[in-house]
């Protein structure tokens, strides 16, 4: 059972059903949650597994969930009648459904699925002729007596569920009067049947069962002896109770167990096994043949969801961040050499902050500078592209007004009215930055930090709103319990770590936003060069929650959105490797664990109606499946990457990003630009767009800087660097603003 199948479900039903598949014996549809639960068949007619499903389908859109019905009639006949019913609708509703039906019911009955093999079908109750009549009538001759064929006519009008369960109803009286009759006219054949198979006769009439004479004491007479009789094994026995086996009298319970026609009807664990109800064998034989259809080698699918609302506190407002590292760096400006320190220790220490900090501020000023080159670039680029898109989005139009400047060409002008030009209104934008702030960016983090601090700038420049995110699960520990965490975890993904932290923000002034950006490069500073100025408390550096960070957009992102009024959403991510595996909820041996997700689990979004199977091996297979559940949920919205690669990495990296597209003309195209650039746009992966960048390149501030006294190759050489640095930046950053125009 595949993804093909249940697109084929969702469409029959033309809604978005939540469809499972699992090892059961039975497909079943639960009417209120919507979801229909098909087992794992496998058929090598294809059509059979079509049949099934939109014979399930069929039960979704028109059986009602009411099961009233049920003390007034046999389960086993309402499904005859319902069935009838619920085929001919889907069959009705889907012009191209009665083929699959035949050929699947066809291919069913060669496989002896009602179990037909050396039947008399003319011994066959109403019920079961009915049945079989609807499902391989049309190449099959059922035999029906006048009297019941009247009942065809009533099958063919079945509209409504109601008139299903009236029908079966009568099929079932029907069925039990006949039932009855034949009960009657076999009884006195089963009385004689009993008595010749007898081994013993009424051992109270004295007789054997070759009617000799038996003795009070119970043996043969004299008589018996010399006409050679055998001895029989019922010789010694001294009482009826000891043919049972033991020294009791027959309980009641026990007489049951040993065969009483009186009490063993429909048990089938006697002798004489006398049903009291007609039943509709023809669908036992089904049910029972169905059920050896299911792949139960296929294993256990195991289905979650994402928590409705992430049970923890994880989201720390900007002005909090920008608190906290204000608090830090104001207390590192007011040191003052000139006091006294208690030694020199101490005293040297504040040298060092102070030198730290100067410097770092110094850097600081110069990439602002420098920076100015690139944010005008892209504001360039933006209102260039935005202009072009415009205009080829416009539309002319007459006004009806003449236009008095072109009167006087009315001899060889026929258009002699104003014109107006539409240009329709762009949507309004706004860009979401997660930075991956893990310990394996350190080295990179300053880098990154000024790439986005350019990113930022362009956007304060246009206009655009954005909200800038570190997401980091070192921010603080969260230690309650799963149970605490997120109550009934049972088949939910467990977030349980992590926290994403908005250090930068278009609600800020410009005075605020200055020194929000200048305190957060002296954060990435003191990363990268171990300054003395140091890190504001819990602003370390800890795992990757990236597949956190992704669900956490479920809620940033509504709330984006009523905040700035944006339309059009840019979420992007710059991180140096894969998130870390989430976990989920999952039930086995009446206890709740965590468990890995991996081969045979899929995320579900009732939401969307959506499934996301998982894989086993590779962590980006969680994350591209993340990336798929949002982009569907927020249709409207760019979800992008800009990933780092550090040396060795671009080869797995190209195997997740290419996908489906990995094949040796892609991958030798991909090494070719990879090679030249150092840098590789994908539109083949589950992102709206990823950018591989080498680490070791991300450099914005590669300048023509020589010595004095350079030789020409050096002059080359650093020219070379220069211009490599800033095509790289070029092209991916005008690949970025072709995303946002």
């Amino acid at each position: 059972m595949n993804i093909v199948k249940e697109s084929l479900a969702k469409l029959l039903a033309t809604e978005n059903l939540i469809v499972e598949h699992r090892p059961v014996e039975t497909a079943s549809f639960n009417v209120t949650d919507r979801v229909l639960t098909l087992p794992t068949w496998e058929h090598e007619c294809n059509d059979v597994t079509d049949m099934f499903i939109a014979h399930e389908v069929g039960h979704a859109l028109y059986t009602p969930d009411n099961d009233e019905w049920l003390e007034e009639v046999n389960q086993q006949f309402i499904n005859v009648t319902e069935d009838i019913r619920i085929e001919k609708l889907i069959k009705r509703r889907y012009e191209g459904l009665p083929k699959t039906f035949f050929k699947g019911y066809q291919a069913l009955d060669v496989d002896e699925f009602f179990g037909l093999a050396n039947k008399d079908l003319t011994q066959l109750n109403l019920a079961d002729k009915i049945n079989l009549q609807y499902k391989i009538g049309n190449y099959r001759d059922i035999p029906f007596t006048k009297e019941e064929a009247a009942f065809l006519p009533k099958c063919d009008a079945l509209e409504t569920f109601a008139e299903a369960v009236e029908l079966a109803k009568e099929i079932q009286a029907y069925c039990k009067e006949q039932f009855d009759k034949q009960q009657k006219e076999e009884a006195p054949h089963q009385d004689d049947a009993l008595d010749s198979n007898n081994p013993l006769e009424d051992l109270s009439t004295g007789k054997s069962e070759n009617n000799n004479p038996v003795e009070s004491s119970g043996t043969p007479t004299e008589a018996g002896e010399e006409e050679g009789q055998e001895e029989s094994p019922f010789d010694n026995l001294e009482s009826v109770d000891q043919l049972k086996g033991d020294d009791e009298p027959l309980t009641e319970e026990r007489e049951e167990w040993h065969g009483n026609p009186s009490t063993t009807a429909g048990r089938g664990n006697g002798p004489q096994d006398i049903k009291k109800e007609p039943e509709v064998t023809t669908a036992t034989a089904a049910e029972s043949a169905q059920k050896k259809l299911v792949n139960r080698a296929a294993g256990e699918n195991v289905y979650v969801e994402v928590p409705s609302e992430i049970p923890i506190d994880y989201l720390v407002d900007n002005k909090t961040i920008a608190d906290l590292m204000e608090q830090h760096y104001s207390a590192k400006e007011q040191i003052d050499l000139q006091e006294s320190y208690p030694d020199a220790y101490a005293l040297d220490e504040a040298r060092r902050i102070a030198a730290d900090l100067v410097k770092c501020d110094s850097d600081f000023k110069a990439f602002k500078v420098s920076s100015n080159k690139e944010v005008n670039y892209l504001v360039k680029e933006f209102e260039m592209k935005k202009a072009a898109d415009g205009y080829a989005r416009a539309t002319t139009s007459r006004t009806g007004v003449l236009d008095t400047a072109n009167l006087h060409t009315y001899k060889y002008n026929d258009d002699l009215f104003k014109k107006i030009t539409t240009i329709p209104d762009a949507k309004s934008h706004g860009l979401i930055f997660n930075i991956d702030w893990s310990g394996s960016m350190h080295h990179n983090i300053l880098d990154t930090i000024k790439q986005t601090l350019i990113l930022v700038s362009f956007c304060r420049k246009v206009g655009i709103d954005y909200d800038v995110y570190l997401f980091t699960d070192g921010y603080h520990k969260h230690t309650s319990s799963y149970h605490d965490l997120c109550g009934q975890i049972e088949g939910h993904v467990i977030l349980d770590n992590f926290n994403m932290l908005n250090v930068l923000t278009s609600k800020s002034n410009n005075r605020q936003h200055d020194r929000q950006i200048q305190n957060l490069f002296r954060v990435a500073y003191t990363i990268v060069y171990r300054s003395y100025i140091g890190v504001p408390y819990r602003m370390g550096m800890g795992g990757t929650p990236l597949n956190e960070s992704l669900i956490s957009m479920n809620e940033i992102i509504p709330a984006f959105k009523k905040r700035t009024g944006a339309q059009k959403i840019h979420v992007v991510c710059l991180t140096d490797g894969d998130g870390h595996p989430l976990r989920a909820g999952r039930k086995l041996h009446d206890d709740v664990y965590a468990s890995h997700m991996g081969q045979g689990y899929f995320l579900r979004d009732r939401k969307t109606g959506k499934m996301y199977a998982f894989e086993g091996g590779y962590y980006y297979s969680q994350t591209n499946q993340f990336v798929s559940y949002i982009r569907d949920r927020f249709p409207e919205c760019s979800i992008m990457n800009i990933r780092l690669l550090a040396s060795g990495e671009w080869h797995r990296f190209k195997q997740s990003c290419l996908g489906e597209e990995y094949n040796e003309e892609n991958v030798r195209l991909a090494d070719i630009q990879w090679r030249k650039t150092k840098t590789f746009i994908c539109t083949a992966s589950a992102w709206s767009v990823q950018y591989g960048l080498a680490a070791s390149a991300l450099k914005s501030d590669a300048e023509f800087e020589v010595a004095e006294d350079a030789t020409k190759a050096q002059i080359k050489k650093a020219f070379t660097k220069s211009l490599g640095s800033k095509k790289m930046n070029k092209k991916i950053l005008s690949s970025f603003i072709d995303q946002i125009a």
